[in-house]
């Protein structure tokens, strides 16, 4: 059966990116698992390792493999299906297609071919993390995998200091990027180091720079298999001897220019580097002059 919902921007099929798991098999949504049982085709990295999510769910449907060293030759024949009126879905190993994964060449074609495209979201490594780490995650940055050469890795940490990051590191790379780590940050920088998120031996590790090279450099053959997120927080701004009348003739001042309160305490957060609960009540009296 392919009676998925129609395509609402023509008789065209739609385009479904469906999440699956990234670990824990049970970490997949009931609409995901319709889409995929009523698609006419699944374009896939590794047929054989999706199978096993397939049989697992009962899911009859077709599989093609969808790679990156395939996805050009593939891509004529999935978006004819597409314009023939067939829906079809796509899946990465874990996670979501075009997030570090194939996905992205045939979600653009699809846009250019007015084809509907539709997300089919679930679980993230990216988010799980974060989620996790205690960090505050505002304002974050997803750079995927870091450059091979040390250069530009380095040359990318350097320029983001400024914002928290999250990257992905693979097992025979990870230890080195750690020790690159300080050579920009505080050796006693807490960081995150998350492992195999989901999975049996999942690792979340919270510890300060030199702590985890030091954690990860004994028995590394054990410890340093699967894949690696980091999560490294911005640098905070240090603020040495602000007093609270500066503070004060600051909100004062934004309040003048009839910003409201709620914003000028935000705004006052920002350029001090403090805490919201820190001034909020302390100046509530001001928003009512």
């Amino acid at each position: 059966m392919h009676n998925i919902d129609k395509n609402k921007k023509s008789n065209f099929g739609t385009l479904y990116v469906v999440a699956t798991p990234i670990g824990n098999i049970n970490d997949i949504t009931h609409r995901a698992i319709k889409v995929l049982s009523n698609s006419y085709i699944i374009a896939t990295e590794n047929t054989r390792h999706s199978k096993r999510l397939l049989n697992f769910y009962g899911i009859k449907t077709r599989l093609i493999s969808y790679h990156k060293h395939n996805e050009s030759e593939r891509l004529d024949f999935l978006i004819n299906l597409l314009l023939e009126g067939k829906s079809i879905s796509i899946i990465s190993d874990a996670g979501t297609p075009s997030i570090s994964d194939p996905g992205d060449i045939i979600i653009s074609e699809a846009h250019s071919k007015n084809i509907q495209v539709c997300p089919i979201p679930g679980a993230s490594s990216i988010i799980a993390a974060i989620s996790a780490s205690g960090f505050a995650s505002d304002d974050f940055k997803f750079i995927g995998f870091l450059p091979k050469k040390n250069v530009q890795k380095i040359d990318i940490l350097k320029k983001n200091k400024n914002i928290s990051l999250i990257f992905f590191e693979s097992p025979n790379r990870f230890l080195k990027t750690l020790q690159d780590l300080q050579s920009i940050y505080n050796i006693k920088k807490k960081i995150i180091v998350a492992k195999e998120i989901t999975k049996i031996h999942e690792d979340i590790n919270y510890d300060s720079l030199d702590n985890q090279i030091e954690y990860f450099s004994k028995n590394n053959n054990e410890k340093i298999k699967g894949e690696f997120t980091i999560i490294i927080p911005k640098e905070e701004k240090k603020n040495i001897n602000i007093s609270e009348e500066e503070i004060e003739s600051f909100v004062i001042l934004l309040l003048e220019n009839k910003v409201i309160y709620n914003s000028a305490i935000k705004i006052a957060c920002k350029y001090f580097a403090i805490k919201k609960n820190m001034i909020y009540k302390k100046y509530l009296h001001l928003a009512n002059k």
